[in-house]
């Protein structure tokens, strides 16, 4: 369903050229429509940022009053919400390109050892490392030590390929 999703929404771009810069920003074709389409998305798009902003001011500062021992709840003093929220103000003021950098990084690097290095070491560790108990289910996917060299070799070799491409001249 995912890829359909997809082709749909990548099907209705008219025009897409990366190296002659003639690309099309389908967000902005939205807001720009006629009509109650363009207030709708730019309803969502603003409920969207706001929504995932509260969650982390309240996550962050809860989190930093159990760090500093302050107060929680009604009694809450204004310095975690002071540390929560003017580093990343002024980080954003002094840099505004920080976030899609640190998005490109987190992409790049955060995903491939969630989904490509971790479940292989978590597999291997499960399979081949000794313990007291013999294993409650089967081995899901077939191919044993090879299978998870291979996808761990394959994150691995895209990490260091990446890191040396953006981090070494």
């Amino acid at each position: 369903m995912f890829l359909v999703w997809d082709a749909v929404i990548l099907g209705t771009i008219s025009h897409f050229n990366v190296n002659g810069v003639d690309m099309v920003d389908p967000l902005l074709q939205l807001r720009s429509s006629s009509g109650i389409v363009g207030p709708i998305v730019e309803t969502f798009s603003f409920l969207a940022i706001g929504t995932s902003y509260i969650g982390f001011v309240l996550g962050l500062t809860d989190f930093l009053s159990d760090l500093l021992k302050l107060p929680s709840g009604r009694r809450q003093k204004p310095l975690p919400y002071l540390l929560t929220i003017i580093p990343p103000l002024v980080l954003a003021l002094l840099n505004p390109d920080i976030f899609f950098k640190a998005l490109d990084f987190a992409g790049t690097y955060g995903v491939l050892l969630l989904f490509g290095i971790l479940p292989g070491a978590m597999s291997w560790s499960e399979r081949y490392t000794e313990r007291c108990l013999p294993p409650i289910v089967p081995s899901i996917v077939p191919g044993g030590r090879v299978t998870l060299c291979i996808v761990m070799g394959a994150a691995g070799f895209v990490i260091a390929s990446e890191f040396l491409e953006n981090f070494l001249p």
